[in-house]
């Protein structure tokens, strides 16, 4: 007898995150799309491509980081030269975080070998059930409570 679809599902999803995430995977990404980043850094320059400018505490929120944790990482990527701060028109004290030209450079490669990894393993698929499983993918995320950023006006 075969395990319930939701076991199954969820050990399959449980280790395409976890190994999709590691540092080492992530790493590897980074080697390949020629960006010299930190591991743990890239899911910070993911949410800025994604998501535009932050002010740091939003973003700290969405990626479910401390503020000290989310400071660390804002200054690395600053000494790299992949963010730049802009004030709050709104609010003198504030400012947001977003992408320099760099960075934004840097993003553009990581989502083309995100993209590749994502070609090869459904490089047997037809259009049609490619376009099935991203329909559901999109359903399921969303069913979980998570946002995803609407990607039908861009071409990566």
């Amino acid at each position: 007898m075969s395990a319930p679809a939701s076991t199954v599902i969820l050990t399959a999803l449980t280790h395409l995150i976890t190994q999709w995430s590691s540092p080492r995977v992530q790493s590897q990404y980074a080697e390949a799309a020629g960006v010299r980043i930190e591991p743990g850094d890239i899911p910070v320059v993911y949410a800025l491509g994604m998501q535009g400018n932050l002010r740091s505490s939003a973003l700290a929120d969405r990626l479910r980081l401390t503020r000290p944790t989310m400071s660390k990482q804002l200054h690395r990527l600053g000494a790299a030269g992949l963010i730049v701060r802009r004030p709050d028109p709104e609010d003198g004290r504030a400012s947001f975080v977003g992408l320099s030209d760099t960075g934004r450079a840097a993003y553009a490669a990581l989502v083309a070998r995100g993209i590749a990894a994502v070609e090869t393993a459904l490089g047997a698929w037809s259009p049609a059930e490619r376009q099935h499983f991203a329909d559901l993918t999109r359903r399921f995320v969303t069913g979980v409570g998570v946002d995803i950023p609407d990607t039908s006006q861009k071409e990566e």
